[in-house]
């Protein structure tokens, strides 16, 4: 019989090796054991464990104050300098209502305070959908699913888009004008949680779009939030070219009265602080999840030594 482990081959030996001297039933049980506590060992060592359970402690400190401190920061900046504020959000304004062209096929260009947009072709809507769905096959191949999803729902947003009506096209882009200054300022501060190992994280950028998220979602909030009052100069309003303001055009074209202006509004604010709030609680469970997994991980036995086996 060949030994497991030496390999020595002898016909008289049956119960234990004549070379090595290990028994062989004893050598066969103490493999399978090793071969069930082997997948649960800790692959870090304990530096490495300790190092990452104070990585973990410091997210997770950060994670409880760094939204509610962006926000409250965002807002006294837009009490205390609300045209610095107006300008940031302004950004995300028109870049709301070029992001809203594209997915309904028009061309468009956001400059500061006007988004130039053309004609309708559709073209920049195959073309832009065509990038998404290469984002989305790569991110396939690397196992990336919320990046899957995301590129799945972009690309029915550019479907359902370009089915809408010339004139219902226009109300949209003319509503997510704000509408997207909100959306966008949301997911800038929603950066903040992005994976451990991007480059939004390690190059500490996260904190700046987080800053940047907060100062612009409150000048867009506080605007919607103050009633007619702070919007009364927006309806008899014009841009640079001339042409009626967005509000106004709702108000006008479309038949929006005021109320339903400013509630609409008012209502995908509050959409956007409760998806803010689910994901802080949402960022808290997830990092305290990996603070147990690491605790846990530190109190697991080392990888078990093999023993001297005794001959009989």
């Amino acid at each position: 019989m060949e030994c497991p482990k030496c390999h020595f081959d002898h016909p008289q030996q049956t119960d234990e090796c004549l070379k090595c001297g290990i028994v062989f039933a004893r050598y066969v049980a103490f493999q399978e054991a090793i071969a069930n506590v082997r997948p649960v060992a800790p692959e870090r060592s304990p530096e490495e464990i300790t190092e990452a359970e104070h990585k973990a402690r410091n997210e997770f400190l950060c994670r409880i104050l760094a939204l509610p401190g962006a926000l409250a920061i965002g807002w006294l900046i837009n009490l205390a300098t609300p045209m610095l504020a107006y300008f940031l959000a302004m950004w995300l304004h028109e870049s709301g209502h070029a992001i809203t062209a594209w997915l309904c096929g028009y061309p468009a260009f956001p400059t500061a305070w006007i988004t130039m947009i053309g004609e309708r072709g559709r073209w920049i809507s195959v073309i832009l959908g065509a990038a998404v769905a290469a984002g989305g096959y790569f991110a396939f191949r690397l196992e990336r699913w919320f990046w899957v999803a995301l590129s799945a729902a972009v690309l029915l947003l550019f479907v359902l888009g370009n089915l809408q009506p010339d004139a219902h096209a226009h109300l949209l882009f003319t509503f997510w004008g704000e509408g997207g200054a909100y959306v966008l300022s949301t997911i800038l501060i929603l950066t903040f949680y992005a994976r451990a190992d991007s480059p939004i994280t390690r190059n500490q950028v996260r904190w700046g779009l987080l800053l940047l998220g907060a100062i612009a979602f409150w000048s867009v909030y506080s605007r919607w939030q103050g009633g007619f009052e702070n919007i009364a100069q927006f309806l008899e309003d014009t841009d640079g070219r001339g042409l009626p303001s967005d509000m106004r055009v709702l108000n006008l074209v479309y038949g929006w009265d005021t109320y339903k202006l400013i509630n609409s509004y008012r209502a995908l604010g509050h959409v956007c602080l409760l998806v803010l709030a689910g994901a802080y609680a949402a960022g808290l469970v997830q990092i305290q999840q990996v603070r147990r997994t690491l605790a846990t991980e530190a109190q697991r036995p080392r990888e078990i030594e093999e023993p001297v086996f005794p001959r009989g």
